[in-house]
C-alpha cells in the first residue's frame, strides 16, 4: 500500500479523499479540495465552491443570490469557475472568462441537465458587476473528451474540463482505464499536504 494511503488516518477528514479512488460521483468537499489544490495560489483564476450554489434543481439556484452577488463585487478580469451539483447527482460547470466576456456552460454526457445549467449561468450573468459583466450568450464547452458513457466519473471530467478551460493541454478523448489513472492523479494532489 502506498505510504500516501498509509498515512491516512480512518476516521480524519482526509480520508474523504478516498473519494477518488471509488467508482462513485466526487462529494462538493472534494471536488471543493481538487481545485483549491490545482488552482488555489493563481490570482487570475476565481474558484467557487459547489457549496456556492447549493445543489441546482431543474435549473434553480438553492443559495442566497444576494450573498453570491456580494462574493463577485469585486471580480474584473478573472476566470471564474463554479462546479454545479445538478439534482445530488451529477457534476456540470459554468466557466466565465471575465477578460474575454464569454461565458460556457459544461456537462460531460451532454444530457438534458445542459438546459438546467444553461439557466444557471444566465443568472450568475446578472449577479456579476455590470461593468465586467459579459454577454449573455452563452456556449457550450466543447472539451474534447468525449461523452461521459459511465455514471460516476462526471467530477473527474468536470476537473479536467476546468484545467483545460484555464490552459492546459488538451488530451482528446478519455477511456476508461485514462479515467482511473486521472481519478489516482486527483487523489495524490489532495492527499498531499
Amino acid at each position: 500500500m502506498p505510504v500516501v494511503l498509509k498515512n491516512i488516518p480512518l476516521l480524519s477528514n482526509k480520508a474523504q479523499v478516498l473519494d477518488l479512488t471509488a467508482k462513485e460521483c466526487l462529494t462538493d468537499e472534494i471536488m471543493h479540495l481538487s481545485l483549491t489544490k490545482k488552482f488555489g495560489t493563481d490570482p487570475n483564476i476565481v474558484v467557487f465552491a459547489a457549496s456556492t450554489l447549493g445543489v441546482v434543481l431543474d435549473g434553480h439556484i438553492a443559495a442566497n443570490q444576494s450573498d453570491i452577488q456580494l462574493t463577485m463585487s469585486g471580480l474584473s478580469k478573472e476566470i471564474v469557475l463554479f462546479p454545479v451539483n445538478c439534482n445530488r447527482n451529477h457534476w456540470c460547470s459554468v466557466m466565465i472568462n471575465l477578460d474575454q466576456g464569454k461565458v460556457f456552460i459544461y456537462d460531460s454526457s451532454a444530457s438534458s441537465y445542459l438546459v438546467s445549467l444553461r439557466a444557471v449561468a444566465q443568472k450568475l450573468i446578472t449577479l456579476l458587476p455590470n461593468d465586467v459583466r459579459p454577454s449573455t450568450r452563452l456556449q457550450v464547452y466543447e472539451s474534447g473528451l468525449g461523452i461521459q458513457v459511465d455514471n460516476y466519473n462526471c467530477g473527474v471530467y468536470v476537473l479536467l474540463a476546468f484545467e483545460i478551460f484555464c490552459g492546459a493541454e488538451p488530451l482528446s478523448h478519455v477511456d476508461k482505464k485514462t479515467l482511473q489513472c486521472l481519478r489516482y492523479r486527483y487523489f495524490r494532489m489532495c492527499a498531499q499536504d
